[in-house]
């Protein structure tokens, strides 16, 4: 068994969507004669939890779990005295490249205890939070023999939720650790085509030769035995995760509004559900005072496996996404929408997505702004929502999905660098 020392902050028995990528590479790589010793953050750390996530990481798995000095705390106080000014302040000259940084230090000083005990044979770092690339930048600069392959499951400076004044001083400072992290890493891995070409038309021949494209995907052990609910006479729509950013509700609200005045005998058929689900108040504001708001339900955050059984049981799965997010991103969750074999509407540019959507037959995407386009699919899937032949997703497609086959590619990006 070879040795990767794998850096993941957002780890187990933390939740959501950003973990579940280095979970299952966890959990896979073992199979495939690789190692993981991982370094993560303290289970104190800021954001939900999820427990159950812990049972699909092979008890052989070693993990270290180091300190994190983070101002959340800090950050609290401030709002409470309304001192807003302060923590902008603060937040955008003081924590960079992001408020996480605090866990670097703690995580080298543990790193470097096991490297001077056991033959590393490969460091890997995965960002959000992008503070991580930093332990491997200095691991990578210690110990030069070591291959570093770094991991961007978002795009950094391009991120298109990323709110920083383009070329001021954060932004350059940000902008040249990108381009240290592009240099002195030995592989480079994006999670999107769409996001290794923007970083291409970038930096060039930084990029060639070391890069690697892996998706996100879904677990197909995940959706076995899941239990079916009794067949409801409403028509779920289902949203899960957050809505946060440059997302917004507001398209879906417009279509059910037109859905209302078109089709009254059945509108209240309708079943629009959000789990997981963050809103800013403009949009609770728009929700309550839109004639579509009674057909919202919004629940608390599921257990991964709770949101799996959701969303088979779903008659159709929503993904929103926002303008200029189809450059560099693809939501993780589409991905598990795939693995659920429920029919996906995507309201969403032009894009990788969309022509995913499209090769796997896995339902339909509107534009954001084709309010009627959208109110029409929502008719056409609730019409054939006892029509099983309707309905016929591309199976050998979707498994370019699947976690093991991905974790394999990581495996070969591994391999790569030791041979």
């Amino acid at each position: 068994m070879k040795k990767v020392l794998f850096f993941a902050y957002d780890y187990p028995p933390l939740g959501g969507g950003g973990v579940l990528r280095s979970v299952k590479f966890v959990k896979y790589l073992p199979d495939l004669s690789w190692e993981p010793i991982v370094i993560t953050s303290k289970e104190n750390s800021v954001g939900v939890k999820d427990e159950t996530l812990l049972s699909q990481i092979p008890a052989t798995v070693r993990h270290y779990r180091v300190k994190a000095i983070t101002p959340y705390f800090f950050f609290r106080c401030l709002k409470r005295l309304k001192l807003t000014s302060v923590r902008h302040y603060l937040d955008t000259y003081f924590c960079i490249p992001d408020k996480l940084v605090g866990w670097v230090p703690f995580a080298i000083k543990q790193a470097e205890q096991i490297i001077k005990q056991e033959q590393i044979d490969v460091i890997y770092t995965t960002s959000p939070p992008h503070s991580t690339h930093l332990i491997g930048y200095y691991l990578k600069k210690k110990h030069p023999s070591i291959p570093w392959v770094a991991d961007f499951r978002d795009a950094f400076c391009e991120n298109p939720f990323r709110h920083i004044k383009q070329g001021g001083l954060r932004d350059k400072i940000e902008q040249k650790l990108e381009r240290k992290y592009i240099k002195r890493a030995d592989s480079l891995i994006f999670n999107t085509n769409s996001s290794f070409n923007t970083h291409k038309n970038k930096y060039g021949d930084l990029l060639m030769r070391k890069s690697f494209v892996i998706p996100n995907g879904f677990d197909s052990e995940d959706f076995r035995n899941l239990p079916k609910f009794s067949n409801d006479s409403r028509f779920t729509i289902l949203h899960t995760g957050r809505i946060y950013g440059i997302r917004s509700i507001m398209p879906l609200v417009k279509a059910l509004e037109i859905f209302a005045d078109q089709h009254k005998k059945i509108y209240n058929k309708l079943n629009i559900q959000f789990i997981g689900y963050a809103i800013n108040q403009d949009e609770k504001n728009m929700v309550a005072s839109s004639k579509a708001s009674h057909l919202f339900e919004f629940r608390d955050f599921l257990s991964h496996k709770e949101c799996l059984t959701e969303m088979k049981n779903a008659d159709l799965l929503l993904l929103i996404t926002g303008k200029g997010e189809s450059a560099v991103m693809i939501p993780g969750k589409f991905y598990e929408y795939l693995g659920a074999g429920t029919p996906v509407l995507a309201l969403s540019e032009k894009g990788e997505l969309t022509k995913i959507i499209q090769e796997c037959n896995a339902g339909e995407w509107c534009a954001l702004d084709d309010y009627d386009k959208i109110a029409r699919v929502i008719h056409k899937f609730f019409s054939n929502r006892n029509n099983k032949s309707f309905f016929k997703p591309d199976n050998a497609m979707i498994m370019r999905y699947d976690r093991r086959n991905l974790t394999r590619q990581l495996a070969t990006v591994f391999n790569r660098l030791v041979t």
